[in-house]
């Protein structure tokens, strides 16, 4: 009898990314998510399709799914019969999916423990469901494809052809033999190495293309500005963090490399608006923006470019706010706890020159010296 497997989320990463692979793989699956109306559509439409960027690769048909709401008791049932969970609902909402895990454990029959597999973006997913730990094989992945919805109001999926989802083997009593599941050793390096390079990549073309106005992710990654903003973190990244990690220079500059590339492909149709929602976390402290310009510092290396991208990304959250200055005071508040002043105070100095609309060409030329 074959594994019985269960994606929670119907999102792009779960019903683009790892449905594909578990289709490319021939395992059939089942949904939950919490979305009512996309459980709806999902079992009106019974299969969508994954097509991808490179126009030469040809289109994978999903289909043989059920897909449950997470209100339903039967997605109680289904879940306690899993073999395998992969979750794709965002690191913040993991710990959401306690109470019904735990439902579903309370009638699970089945002798060998359930597999959890987050996969998220995130710094630490899998200790949102540490309550579990005990109770479950708790394994988590990184993510390294995107993957995007083709027309609103539909089902099918556009994405990068990436078949590469690595996970951390050491919590799990066996390999996962699907396609693109690798086990990585070192996960955890890896993990914050992915947010330090790919995540700090992003944010530094997303905040200040947000500041400049562009709504097009890729256009914004090939401005000139950003641009300079970009090739100059890579440089220093890759320094910090192949000496931090004692990676090789060369493997570092590589996966930078494949970042930049990704973010600078102009086939790929992403959105400024998607890359820069929820702020507050994503200035945490070991977050993809706080520990990247510690890095820098420790290093000995300019932090300037990373503290225009960090008061971009300030001037994002007080514009995003109904309480502009509530929201600057609390963002200012959290960087005061993780920065040193002295980084703070020139955060300070840049956001006022964009809080008057200075031309980020030329903030960036009186600090590249």
């Amino acid at each position: 009898m074959g594994k019985k497997i269960v994606i929670i989320g119907a999102g792009q990463t779960g019903r683009g990314f790892i449905a594909r692979l578990l289709k490319q793989s021939k395992q059939s699956f089942d949904f939950i998510d919490r979305n009512k109306e996309l459980v709806d559509l999902l079992n009106k439409e019974k299969q969508y399709k994954v097509s991808f960027y490179d126009s030469t690769q040809k289109s994978i048909e999903i289909d043989g799914f059920t897909a449950f709401h997470t209100e339903d008791k039967q997605a109680i049932t289904v879940l306690s019969d899993a073999d395998m969970v992969f979750t794709a609902i965002g690191e913040q909402n993991l710990d959401k999916l306690i109470p019904l895990i735990n439902k579903s454990l309370s009638v699970r029959k089945k002798v060998n423990k359930m597999i959890i597999m987050t996969c998220e973006n995130g710094t630490s997913p899998k200790l949102r469901l540490s309550k579990l730990e005990n109770q479950v094989e708790l394994s988590e992945s990184i993510i390294f494809c995107t993957t995007l919805v083709k027309n609103k109001g539909c089902l099918d999926i556009l994405s990068e052809n990436v078949n590469y989802l690595p996970y951390d083997l050491e919590p799990l009593s066996t390999q996962l033999h699907y396609h693109g599941m690798t086990p990585v050793n070192n996960f955890r390096d890896l993990i914050q190495r992915k947010i330090y390079t790919y995540n700090c990549l992003s944010a530094s073309i997303a905040y200040p293309g947000y500041y400049k106005g562009y709504t097009n992710y890729a256009n914004a990654a090939n401005d000139k500005d950003i641009l300079k903003i970009t090739d100059s973190i890579a440089e220093k990244l890759n320094s910090s963090i192949s000496r931090e990690f004692n990676v090789d220079y060369d493997e570092q500059e590589q996966f930078t490399l494949m970042a930049l590339k990704k973010f600078r492909n102009e086939k790929i149709v992403d959105t400024i608006e998607r890359n820069v929602g929820d702020v507050q976390r994503k200035l945490g402290k070991n977050e993809r923006m706080i520990r990247p310009i510690l890095l820098m510092k420790k290093y000995n290396f300019s932090t300037n470019l990373m503290e225009i991208v960090i008061a971009c990304a300030v001037y994002y959250g007080g514009k995003q706010s109904d309480n502009k200055m509530k929201e600057e005071k609390l963002i200012f508040e959290h960087l005061e706890q993780h920065l040193p002043m002295e980084m703070v105070n020139k955060i300070t100095q840049l956001y006022k020159q964009l809080s008057i609309g200075e031309p980020l060409s030329k903030i960036i030329s009186s600090l590249i010296f």
